[in-house]
């Protein structure tokens, strides 16, 4: 029997819609599978992930663990500005020790403070970082060490054998190689867990500032030790500051204080004499009550003969007398109006003696060169130092410098006070260098600027510096590499300001030449 073709037709249709039921079936469960595929991808990432996390999680326990294991403080200290107690440097070896000792005890006081009963836990880590070879030089000129080369390698040594994690570190001659170690050891340990607390002493030099303002008021991650030079912008740092009078020193090398001012007699003070005058030396005092006797230059010079008997007055020219608008020399129209500085704004301004300054050249923005700081020193000291030039002459040359290239020198060469030292200098950069702001020298001790307090910048006996002298800029730029010109370079000894082709043995014959005037 044969089908009719609506049969057909109607075959063919239920094949087609079962094919196409078949189809989709075969789609749906390829989706699936897909979708199953994708999942079980994304469980095996997902139990990677898990695995590592699970890993890492379990090596910073670990680490966790060791770092409170051996919780530590470190103290960095730049060995160039930060010098350590006298007696300590002067003790040698035995002073290596002690005054790591001291450092130990003292920065374990700080840390019961900062940081309660955690400091019990922690060790005590130090590095100083210093040039050895340049520091012993400036320690010999000043009497503390020998003049050996390295002559401060025994108290270093002995530093570094006192206490397991002490080190003293030779930073080599390079310029700022102290500096340079001491921000990579502070970004080493700045952030890091194990380090509790770091004890930062290197605040008299502001190149610091930019390693330190990202931490900013962290008080519970770093204090600042102050010492000698201590810069008033760390303040800024909302930073603890504390001081260890005990381990480091307070002043600078050359530092002495400010010499009391003179007191004179009022009108009113009682005289040997009915008409005001003195019988003894003849000095008279005016009505507004100064004393108008003489001043001795000679004095000043430290050559007077005549010591407590002469019939002038004994003051330094930085410690004259105030005199009267009719005593005072007049000054001319053109000479330029000069308001003085006082002493606490040539003190915060100028750099104290120091390492760096023995090696580089300070300048301001201007380019002038400036001088360290160096108060008058007090009456007593001048004193002590006009007895020792009356016994032997010293040779500035040599106790200023260092070195007399004189083989033949006449002056003294033995040790000294270094009381009389500075004393020298100050006499010394009371007379201007004839190069004035643009001379380099490195061997160079005459003045480049008047550092008398309140000086008006007045051209005469009271003070030889011109008004430019007393007018530049006092804040330090940079620091300059020095320059030495082939001639020898003048050390002034007492006398009149040297010219440019003077030699120090021109400034001795000078000082020699004075003696014959008495």
């Amino acid at each position: 029997m044969l089908l009719r073709d609506s049969d057909i037709d109607s075959l063919n249709n239920q094949l087609e819609s079962l094919s196409a039921d078949n189809q989709r079936q075969h789609d749906n469960l390829q989706s699936v599978l897909e979708r199953f595929r994708n999942l079980l991808n994304d469980y095996s990432s997902l139990k990677s992930d898990y695995e590592e996390v699970k890993e890492g999680r379990e090596k910073y326990k670990k680490q966790a663990r060791g770092q409170e294991r051996n919780p530590f403080v470190l103290v960095l200290v730049d060995g160039d500005g930060y010098l350590f107690k006298e007696h300590f440097i002067r003790a040698g070896s035995d002073g290596g020790i002690n005054a790591a000792r001291e450092l130990n005890d003292t920065i374990r006081e700080l840390m019961h403070h900062t940081m309660g009963a955690e400091a019990d836990r922690c060790r005590i880590m130090v590095r100083v970082y210093a040039n050895v070879l340049g520091l012993s030089k400036v320690l010999a000129r000043n009497g503390m060490v020998g003049h050996e080369a390295r002559s401060l390698s025994p108290f270093s040594s002995a530093f570094n054998r006192s206490q397991d994690l002490f080190d003293f570190v030779d930073a080599a001659e390079k310029k700022e190689g102290s500096d340079f170690k001491i921000r990579e050891m502070f970004r080493l340990y700045a952030d890091m867990n194990q380090c509790r607390h770091i004890y930062f002493a290197g605040c008299h030099d502001t190149g610091y500032g930019s390693l330190l303002t990202p931490y900013r008021g962290r008080s519970d991650r770093i204090t600042l030790l102050k010492a000698a030079g201590f810069h008033r912008e760390f303040e800024e740092l909302g930073l603890p500051i504390k001081e260890l009078p005990s381990v480091f020193m307070s002043t600078a090398l050359s530092g002495t204080k400010p010499g009391p001012s003179v007191h004179t007699k009022s009108a009113n003070s009682p005289t040997n004499g009915t008409d005001g005058s003195n019988g003894l030396n003849g000095s008279t005092h005016n009505p507004n009550g100064i004393n108008t006797k003489a001043i001795c230059k000679h004095y000043q010079k430290g050559i007077c003969k005549f010591g407590s008997g002469c019939m002038k007055q004994h003051v330094m020219s930085n410690q004259q007398l105030s005199r009267t608008e009719e005593e005072s020399p007049k000054q001319l129209w053109s000479t330029p109006h000069t308001t003085g500085r006082s002493q606490d704004e040539i003190a915060l301004h100028l750099p104290p003696l120091n390492l760096k300054s023995t090696e580089y050249i300070p300048v301001n923005k201007d380019g002038d060169r400036l001088d360290t700081y160096c108060p008058a020193p007090p009456q007593d000291l001048l004193d002590q130092y006009y007895r020792q030039v009356k016994v032997a002459k010293l040779c500035n040359q040599y106790h200023l410098s260092g070195e007399c290239g004189d083989m033949n020198c006449k002056y003294d060469h033995s040790d000294v006070p270094e009381t009389v030292i500075d004393v020298l200098r100050h006499v010394v950069l009371q007379n201007p260098c004839s190069k004035g702001a643009s001379c380099r020298s490195i061997k160079c001790s005459l003045g480049h600027l008047c550092q008398k307090p309140n000086c008006k910048g007045v051209k005469s006996w009271q003070c030889r510096f011109n008004h430019r002298a007393h007018t530049v800029d006092l804040e330090v730029e940079r620091w300059v590499d020095p320059i030495e010109v082939p001639e020898p370079i003048g050390i002034f000894d007492g006398d009149v300001s040297p010219s440019s082709e003077g030699s120090p043995k021109n400034f001795h014959r000078r000082l020699s030449s004075l003696d014959d005037d008495f």
